[in-house]
């Protein structure tokens, strides 16, 4: 089997183009006719409110449409598979991002799209649980991208790194609001004790050194969102770093080419 070919099996498929047609879908003008038959958008509204409640583990299509009173077959008209039902939900659930106050600065910016990111998150936790198919295609998730791609870009970063850049502080929030949401208090405040009782020092000589101070009882309390401030804020340093290290040697670069 070619090495393509034993990567792609086992992995789920879906018609991207299908996927943006559905979530791209104008919708009606009178809201009132729409919600009054079977449509893309009641389907999804329905599947949402569902999810809210008890979760992406309890959604299959019978489900929804025992909620709508009709045939799961009805569904598959409006909407071909459940993998662009994910997909449309997570879009419409995520709603566009909150618009930043005037004037405000690229690092501020960046970061109260990172709060306002966290907070949908821990918000609507099933969405964590929705996979990812593809790079974000929808309107709504577009917004939310181009909301970051924006402040990144005005930071002074290349071209060529904006989307790379975007893609890992949305990944990093996700994936870390994902663990806040599924980690138990109880055992992340034995974490350290349980380390500190079981590590050999010279085996893991940092490891050991972080127990029982500061570092890894730091949060024992199970709360994830000053790693995500801190993980943000390096990362910022960063960026600003060299943006300022570009506009030094921006002089130079002029000097030499006048």
């Amino acid at each position: 089997m070619p090495p393509a070919d034993h990567a792609r099996r086992g992995k789920r498929t879906i018609d991207l183009s299908a996927v943006a047609d559905l979530l791209w879908r104008a919708t009606p003008d009178h809201a009132e006719e729409h919600r009054a038959r079977l449509s893309a958008e009641l389907i999804v509204e329905t599947a949402i409110a569902l999810a809210e409640v008890e979760g992406l583990d309890a959604l299959s299509m019978q489900r929804i449409a025992s909620e709508l009173g009709c045939t799961a077959m009805a569904l598959y008209r409006h909407i071909p598979s459940k993998n662009q039902l994910l997909a449309a939900m997570t879009d419409a659930a995520t709603g566009r991002p909150p618009a930043p106050a005037a004037a405000t600065a690229w690092r501020s910016e960046i970061e109260g799209w990172v709060d306002a990111l966290w907070g949908l998150y821990l918000r609507h936790p099933w969405i964590l649980q929705a996979p990812t198919f593809s790079a974000p295609v929808g309107p709504n998730e577009l917004a939310w991208f181009e909301a970051l791609l924006s402040p990144l870009h005005r930071a002074g970063l290349d071209r060529g790194e904006l989307i790379p850049l975007a893609t890992f502080i949305s990944s990093a929030v996700r994936d870390l609001a994902r663990v806040a949401t599924e980690l138990d208090p109880a055992g992340a405040a034995a974490y350290g004790q349980v380390l500190a009782e079981r590590l050999d020092p010279e085996q893991f000589p940092t490891l050991s050194s972080l127990t029982g101070g500061d570092g890894l009882d730091e949060a024992e309390d199970g709360d994830v969102t000053p790693i995500v401030h801190l993980g943000i804020q390096r990362l910022l340093d960063g960026i600003e770093a060299r943006a300022h290290a570009n506009s030094l040697s921006a002089p130079d670069k002029e000097e030499r080419h006048g």
